[in-house]
């Protein structure tokens, strides 16, 4: 058996969250996830360590963000007490619209999946479409996050993994 070692390092503070995200999307403990990710790292697989980036959505994935999108959305409607649903659309939609990729289709699609109840969800070539396939960030994600101002906001790895659970970690934070 090989003589275990402990190693102590500085991290700043949001490295430290991002980590615990992706262990957390992993299903792993925190020092489980750094000794896999480094032994990944100095065996070549740096790519496999830390993200799901430039994968495409999956189905499913498109379907927890879709949940996790309505939710927080819901939440911000009763916390930020607008009017009515249109104009929380509209607020949202002012910070998703900075995005370069976003076009009025998209706008269109995303009021359906928010506002109508009986709307289907997101599918995985939608998301893939406007992002790319995930070559850049989702302007949903980026929208979302700057219209919560959240501080801890998840990554779009773990809103991937963990959907609409994930609400009940953030919601105090905006």
């Amino acid at each position: 058996m090989s003589k275990r070692t402990q190693l102590n390092i500085n991290i700043d503070e949001y490295l430290l969250k991002e980590l615990k995200q992706l262990a957390l999307s992993k299903n792993l403990a925190l020092s489980v996830f750094i000794r896999n990710s480094l032994r990944n790292i100095v065996s070549g697989k740096r790519d496999e360590t830390l993200s799901l980036k430039n994968q495409p959505f999956t189905e499913k994935q498109a379907l927890n963000c879709t949940s996790f999108m309505k939710a927080i959305f819901q939440k911000m409607r009763v916390k930020k007490i607008f009017k009515n649903d249109i104009d929380a659309f509209n607020s949202l939609l002012s910070h998703i619209e900075l995005s370069k990729q976003w076009n009025d289709i998209y706008t269109m699609r995303l009021k359906e999946v928010l506002l109508d109840v009986s709307s289907t969800p997101f599918t995985a070539e939608e998301l893939n479409d406007m992002t790319k396939d995930r070559e850049c960030e989702c302007p949903i994600y980026f929208g979302l996050k700057e219209w919560t101002g959240c501080v801890e906001y998840p990554t779009q790895d773990l809103i991937c993994n963990l959907g609409s659970s994930l609400i009940l970690l953030i919601e105090n934070q905006f």
